[in-house]
């Protein structure tokens, strides 16, 4: 059975809930396989949203259905499908970018331009670099 069909997308989570309160809310709906909240690296606090994989897809659908709008700790749950990992697929698989790939020239006078006819008749305007 392929993983992917049994791994859901958990948005608009909490930033206190924990793993084991995620699993208990899911473990209603079938066995709960894993639960991963995703952290920032940085701060170390979660960043409000989670994967969970259940044993079956027929329990994942009936989870997401279940729960997708649901309120959890204050805060409506979205509930979706898990996409594949965007490092999982080989480079050649990539979605095209959206923009059509035409061609733009600069802007005259290029980016920032205005800013350094400012500066240089010493005024002051826009971030401080210093």
């Amino acid at each position: 059975m392929n993983q992917q069909n049994q791994k859901l997308y958990v948005g608009n989570l909490n930033f206190d809930a924990s793993e084991d309160q995620v699993r208990e809310l899911f473990g209603n709906y079938g066995e709960v396989q894993e639960v991963k909240i995703v952290m920032d690296r940085f701060s170390g606090r979660s960043r409000g949203f989670a994967f969970v994989r259940m044993a079956t897809t027929e329990d994942a659908g009936k989870a997401k259905d279940a729960l997708n709008g649901q309120p959890f700790q204050g805060k409506a749950l979205v509930i979706d499908w898990a996409r594949t990992e965007q490092r999982d697929r080989p480079m050649g698989d990539r979605p095209p970018r959206s923009g059509g790939g035409e061609f733009r020239p600069r802007r005259e006078g290029g980016w920032g331009g205005e800013r350094r006819e400012r500066e240089h008749r010493g005024e002051r305007g826009g971030f401080n670099r210093y």
